[in-house]
């Protein structure tokens, strides 16, 4: 079973530009729970796990605009990697590193 607890740096690339945000998974089973932090503030995060196959999904808003960023990837030792579906907004790609 896939071991995902601990702090992960997020990287994503959209159309235009990038961010780097990061994460604190915490695993219970196939179940995901945590935080994320980007420049938008610090959110709850829920998700699963399947084997290596990881989604996320993560609600993001500023002022009075939202959406939820939803992460799809897989695990490959310590990276996370995959598509992210931001809704109207597009999608992107990102990477996560484990850093703790």
């Amino acid at each position: 079973m896939s071991d995902l607890n601990g702090a992960w740096k997020v990287q994503i690339r959209f159309v235009r530009g990038a961010a780097e945000h990061s994460m604190q998974l915490e695993q219970s089973g196939d179940e995901i729970r945590g935080g994320y932090r980007s420049q938008y503030g610090a959110r709850e995060l829920r998700g699963s796990v399947s084997g290596g196959n990881v989604q996320l999904r993560v609600p993001v808003h500023y002022e009075s605009v939202g959406t939820t960023y939803s992460f799809s990837g897989q695990l490959d030792g310590d990276v996370l990697r995959g598509k992210v579906d931001l809704g109207e907004y597009g999608t992107g790609t990102w990477e996560a590193q484990r850093v703790g």
